[in-house]
């Protein structure tokens, strides 16, 4: 194979895989946007009209509206145990 077919090759592979990331990109970006208008009390069959999508798509995502936010890692520390580290030295004070 000739260095400038190979060279060819490569290029348009890293083309279509930079077009598959901006397609997931844009995929994550509508989602995250339709998420929003529901939280604000949209009407999700607005929602799909706009968006060119079927309501029951749209319905999908708002099934996780409706379910309570995951917690932070901050929540989640001050939900832990006070526990002492393994090989720390307890606090004098």
């Amino acid at each position: 194979m000739s260095a400038e077919d190979r060279h060819r090759l490569a290029v348009a592979a890293a083309d279509k895989e930079a077009a598959a990331f901006e397609l997931d990109h844009a995929e994550l970006n509508l989602q995250e946007a339709i998420v929003v208008a529901l939280e604000h009390g949209e009407d999700p069959e607005v929602i799909a009209e706009v968006v060119d999508l079927e309501p029951e798509k749209v319905l999908e995502l708002k099934g996780s509206v409706d379910q309570p936010p995951l917690p932070s890692l901050e929540d989640l520390t001050s939900m832990a145990p006070d526990t002492a580290v393994p090989g720390s030295v307890p606090d004098a004070s």
